[in-house]
């Protein structure tokens, strides 16, 4: 891994980066595929998606916000990565508006010593997908077409730019306020303890911007396309919900784990995992999900058959709409899916996003590479087999047969 320091960010920014024309627009009609796309890229976590879809709704009345591909931006334009922090369930008490994550941005900005050209995703799953595009609507920027993530994880050190050795500083945490911390330098190690001890004095939430790249950076460690495909996979979601059990799976390209019923919750601990226990309807066997707010791993009679960084989902047997850890219950019985990977991961980076991260002493999911193997081309990307590897070339995301792997909407 490389060690990113100091401000290589390079000239003042001409501001909002041009958008090419026949790049797709956010607009009011996508939002209910982003919000069924991002709860599901959730995988039990990431926070109700309700409010920011209200709030966006809203916000989008004025206009749509532009996507952007990395690729299609200068190489030394200016994206932040933005997102809201802290327990979900403080959002509906604490409402988060635009003017939060431009304040966050604005700071970044002051350290910086530039504009912005763009905002980018922290993570595609959960609320935090479509925060970046009510924090774009206040700030006048598009939203750059990827994310840091391909799902939702529970810390702001679980990122791909983190695993390439990209500092996350300068960073700003702002609460409902005004109230701004600004930090300029720290370890690596130090950027989730410092988000979670500011939080602690700001009620619990706030607006967090950081990792300030540029698009040739972003390129290189990003993860491309999953703004689109969050919104292809809400789209299919939506048109499969009323298909029976196996069926509405496949549609979806999850593979249908277990149908189960809840015979015994186990909460998490802070940062120490929680488990449920179920039996499966139709074999008989004992089904175990250890879980913070997200799922992490299925074991079915001993066996492990999902792991993070694989997509892990609790649904409705009935009326197939997810079930977030937070509303499993005993006795209720839940469809469990699994869903391919966004991202294929280093296979360093187990540590980071697999289940060794959690403490649980479990194989990881397929959602890593083998070590030394090549990061597979974007399927959207031209192909050239013949041309050398450019620093800049984009990170995979789904693989094509993934019926809402990343295609053509909002790219160039």
């Amino acid at each position: 891994m490389r060690s990113t320091t100091g401000n290589t960010l390079g000239p003042a920014a001409r501001g909002p980066a041009e958008v090419p024309a026949g790049a797709h627009r956010l607009a009011p009609a996508d939002l209910p595929a982003l919000a069924s796309g991002a709860t599901l890229l959730g995988s039990g976590g990431g926070g109700d998606v309700g409010v920011p879809a209200r709030l966006l709704r809203h916000a989008l009345a004025a206009g749509p916000v532009p996507l952007v591909a990395a690729p299609a931006l200068p190489d030394d334009a200016l994206v932040v990565h933005v997102g809201h922090v802290g327990a979900p369930d403080v959002l509906a008490e604490r409402l988060v508006a635009a003017e939060d994550f431009v304040r966050a941005v604005r700071a970044v900005e002051s350290a910086v010593g530039r504009r912005a050209d763009a905002v980018g995703i922290i993570e595609i799953g959960g609320l935090n997908a479509l925060i970046p595009a009510l924090a774009a609507t206040g700030l006048g920027l598009p939203v750059v077409d990827g994310d840091l993530m391909g799902r939702a994880l529970p810390r702001v050190d679980q990122l791909t730019l983190a695993v390439d050795g990209h500092q996350a500083t300068p960073f700003a945490v702002v609460d409902p306020a005004g109230d701004t911390v600004l930090v300029t330098s720290c370890a690596p190690r130090a950027v989730e303890p410092l988000v979670r001890a500011n939080l602690a004095a700001m009620g619990g939430a706030a607006a967090l911007a950081l990792h300030p790249v540029t698009a040739r950076v972003l390129r290189a460690s990003g993860i491309p396309g999953t703004l689109t495909a969050c919104l292809r996979l809400g789209e299919t979601y939506l048109a499969a919900r009323s298909a029976p059990p196996a069926e509405f799976a496949a549609r979806i390209g999850a593979r249908l784990l277990s149908a189960a019923r809840i015979d015994e919750i186990q909460p998490r601990r802070g940062a120490t995992t929680g488990s449920v226990t179920l039996h499966d309807h139709a074999t008989g066997a004992v089904v175990r999900v250890d879980l913070l707010d997200e799922l992490l791993a299925v074991t079915v009679d001993g066996e492990t058959v999902a792991a993070t960084p694989e997509i892990i989902v609790a649904v409705d047997p009935v009326e197939h709409t997810p079930v977030r850890s937070d509303q499993l219950r005993t006795g209720r019985t839940v469809l469990l899916l699994r869903l391919p990977a966004l991202h294929q991961w280093p296979r360093e980076a187990a540590r980071l996003v697999g289940p060794a991260a959690y403490g649980l002493a479990l194989a990881p999911g397929a959602g890593f590479r083998a070590a030394g193997q090549e990061t597979p081309q974007n399927p959207g990307a031209p192909q050239n087999p013949g041309a050398p590897q450019d620093p800049g070339t984009p990170r995979s995301p789904a693989a094509p047969q993934d019926p809402w792997a990343p295609g053509e909407r909002g790219r160039t």
